[in-house]
């Protein structure tokens, strides 16, 4: 049987446009373009009383949204007014639970003071900076738009309006000096007071300007030994800034863990709303299949799909071998690990592997909790492949 909270609910609202692409994003982002206000709002708002009316053709029984999360592309490039009405329009048609975390991502080269403090006024309790590097030559490297003064100014603006400010940092690429990332992340975590960190190990991903660098020999990764060496030294330093690490790439000051991304990591339910935007719930009718709600990719033709009326590309019901999948994939992942009764179909285990990862001292196995050890974790794709029955 599987398990989850009835009362956890999370909407994630996507808004596609940035300033420019980065060479590494494979992400569902456009270049900035004009647009009508008002028919985004409308699109929006169509798409989220679809999803209530989901929610009750599923008889999900939630309590309100737990979190609210706008991500891209550049969320902090949104007009005022798109989020504004989102926020009223999610509140009224969900209702929002008394500590609900409402996030938004911004970039350095976005930030305007005046326009964070009206983020903060509708709502917004936490801010996510996408910094990627403390180095300007790797932020060229990264094709960022800012600088190393761009970062100093959002986050010492960021830390007068907020009270939970995250920043996101790449690392472990090419030409980046071990030595270097030590030394600046030291630097940065004595200079602000951050209560959240995502360090990403840059990967190669298929479609993106690195793709084909890498392809070409223009630019390499990492070898295995070099990224592991990245990765523990890492864990050394916030450790002892006191960063609690919960997540193979997420790291809190007690109190403040991600609610929304721990949502997505326990495999519990939300909602997505916006171009590329997915959504996943468990329907509590007969079965509880996992319902999986794809949005359209390009903007003008979500936006020209939704505006009259809501539309999504895919509605699918997902097979309950994916879900569990899905369930253990994402679940391990955390520290804390997976809660193995959430898995509905305990064959997609290979038990002989588990006892094998086991007897390595990979993995344990104990009052119903799976998780990967600590020193481990950097093994995770591969544990999790030989784990996983084919």
């Amino acid at each position: 049987m599987i398990k989850y909270n009835h009362n956890l609910l999370s909407l994630y609202v996507h808004w596609p446009y940035c300033e420019s692409k980065c060479p590494y994003c494979d992400f569902n982002s456009h270049i900035n373009e004009k647009i009508n206000i008002n028919d985004w709002i409308k699109s929006y708002k169509n798409q989220l009383l679809a999803m209530k009316e989901e929610l009750i053709e599923n008889n999900i029984n939630f309590r309100h949204l737990d979190t609210l999360f706008f991500g891209g592309g550049t969320p902090s490039l949104m007009p005022l007014k798109i989020v504004e009405s989102i926020i009223d329009i999610s509140k009224k048609i969900f209702g929002f639970k008394k500590n609900i975390e409402i996030t938004l991502e911004a970039n350095p080269s976005s930030y305007e003071s005046k326009k964070f403090i009206k983020f903060k006024q509708l709502g917004i309790n936490r801010i996510s900076i996408g910094a990627q590097s403390l180095n300007n030559k790797y932020l060229e490297f990264l094709g960022r738009l800012h600088n190393i003064e761009d970062v100093k100014i959002a986050l010492n603006n960021a830390s007068e309006i907020f009270d939970n400010i995250s920043v996101d940092l790449i690392y472990a690429f090419h030409g980046q000096k071990i030595h270097d990332w030590i030394n600046e992340l030291e630097s940065f975590l004595n200079t602000y007071n951050l209560q959240h960190l995502s360090l990403y190990q840059l990967t190669i991903e298929e479609g993106t300007k690195f793709f084909k660098d890498h392809k070409n020999g223009i630019i390499k990764l990492k070898d295995n030994d070099k990224a592991a060496e990245f990765y523990d030294i890492s864990n050394k330093v916030l450790s002892d800034f006191r960063f609690i690490k919960y997540e193979v790439s997420n790291y809190a000051k007690n109190g403040f863990k991600c609610k929304h991304n721990l949502n997505y990591w326990n495999s519990e339910n939300w909602i997505g709303v916006g171009p590329g935007a997915y959504g996943r719930l468990w329907s509590a009718k007969k079965n509880k299949n996992r319902i999986e709600y794809q949005n359209y990719k390009n903007p003008k033709t979500w936006l020209s799909k939704n505006l009259l009326q809501p539309d999504f590309e895919k509605i699918t019901k997902l097979d309950t071998n994916v879900s569990d999948i899905d369930t253990l994939t994402m679940g391990l992942r955390l520290y804390e690990g997976l809660e193995i009764s959430k898995i509905n179909n305990l064959s997609i285990i290979n038990f002989k592997s588990l006892k094998e990862l086991q007897n390595q001292n990979m993995l344990t196995f104990k009052n119903d909790v799976l998780k990967v050890n600590k020193k481990h974790m950097i093994k995770l794709n591969s544990i999790l492949d030989y784990l996983i029955s084919h």
